[in-house]
């Protein structure tokens, strides 16, 4: 299935006065869940469903703890995963705490294997 996509147009806003152009903005189309993934998995396999759920689960709850942990957390040639954020400024290093940081989110890295997928897609106008 190929990947969708709406025509949006936009202006340059540090170019106001010049016309709009139109863009090309990529939109979901569907999801997969991880029931998805373990029937998937279950029909490709000799392994059931529900023991399917229960590696995902298991797996991706040691992820996240990992995660947490500040590691990063690599997952074969599919994606990396780690912690990032961005903090306050401070005049003297002794003033930074744990209190500076103002937010955290998950930075993650495509690997190989997704980055192959993403270059053979092809994409419908939606």
């Amino acid at each position: 299935m190929p990947i969708t996509f709406n025509i949006i147009p936009r202006k340059n806003i540090q170019k106001p006065q010049d016309p709009q152009k139109y863009y090309a903005d990529i939109v979901g189309n569907g999801k997969t869940t991880m029931d998805d993934l373990a029937k998937y998995a279950a029909s490709v396999s000799t392994v059931s469903k529900g023991d399917v759920l229960v590696v995902l689960e298991t797996i991706f709850t040691k992820i996240a703890d990992d995660v947490a942990d500040g590691k990063i957390v690599y997952v074969g040639e599919y994606f990396t995963l780690q912690a990032g954020g961005s903090s306050e400024g401070k005049e003297t290093a002794e003033e930074v705490t744990s209190a500076s940081i103002k937010s955290v989110k998950a930075i993650f890295r495509p690997g190989r294997l997704i980055k192959n997928a993403l270059k053979l897609a092809a994409f419908q106008k939606k």
